[in-house]
């Protein structure tokens, strides 16, 4: 199967997961689906330690760190001439956090407030930690390997592994239900498709 026909299946998969999540949020002020299940077992005995390891690993999906990172990869790219690396750095940044907020305004998602072990202000769906993390490392992880030959699964697994704990570090801090940090990884994933297509045409 040619990979156009599989980016395409991919695209189709993700408008429907996150559609089918989005009728059901436009309509709910809680959770939905499997929502209240997943965050009461999550929050049955939460502790200190896990919390602030949890606040070290969500760290990694602000925009802080995206912000900050992305001057520093910026400036990497600039020394060394990658020139076409900026626009997937700056789309998978900026692009995403302007789509995720476009999103979080049209369907005014309420946080699960009485979860809240951290406190977050702003919508709740999509997750933007999850929809920039997903398609900023992902596009980095695309990027870094390029041009390696050799299998790289396990660069791979690393990197989807630190995207599910930075979306499951949401869920712990109860600042996002579990159908926010779903809708923000196949957005962020589309997000990231179509970043990956266009950087390829720049560089043939």
């Amino acid at each position: 199967m040619k990979k156009n026909t599989l980016e395409i299946i991919a695209m189709s998969l993700i408008f429907i997961v996150f559609f089918s999540i989005a009728v059901l949020v436009k309509d709910s002020q809680g959770g939905i689906l499997f929502d209240e299940k997943i965050m009461e077992r999550v929050h049955e005995n939460p502790s200190e330690t896990m919390t602030n390891i949890m606040k070290v690993i969500t760290f990694l999906g602000s925009s802080k760190f995206f912000f900050g990172i992305g001057l520093v990869l910026l400036f990497f790219f600039y020394k060394n001439k990658y020139y076409e690396g900026m626009f997937p750095l700056f789309s998978s940044i900026i692009g995403t956090y302007l789509v995720n907020a476009i999103l979080k305004n049209i369907f005014v998602r309420t946080r699960p407030l009485k979860y809240f072990l951290i406190e977050q202000t702003g919508y709740s769906f999509p997750s933007g930690h999850s929809m920039v993390s997903m398609a900023f490392y992902t596009t980095m992880t695309y990027l870094f390997l390029e041009n390696k030959k050799g299998k790289n699964t396990f660069i791979w697994v690393l990197n989807f592994l630190l995207i599910g704990l930075i979306g499951f570090s949401r869920i712990y801090l109860g600042v996002h239900w579990p159908t926010d940090v779903i809708a923000g990884y196949v957005m962020g994933f589309l997000v990231h498709i179509i970043i990956k297509d266009i950087h390829k045409r720049q560089v043939n």
